[in-house]
């Protein structure tokens, strides 16, 4: 399920951080790589969190 999460969060990711738009200037273009960056961060962390396991009543 998490996987469901995980990949469209890296590609939207990637698509921010290297989109490059001349008129908006280089501010903007700074703070689209850091959002970029931090959607590829999340989804990885989200990807290799592990799992709780857990325990059966018997």
């Amino acid at each position: 399920m998490r996987m469901f999460l995980v990949i469209p969060l890296i590609l939207l990711g990637a698509i921010l951080f290297g989109l490059r738009i001349e008129n908006i200037g280089n501010l903007c273009n700074i703070i689209l790589n850091i959002i970029g960056v931090g959607f590829i961060l999340l989804g990885v962390f989200i990807g290799t969190g592990k799992k709780k396991k857990q325990k059966l009543l018997c």
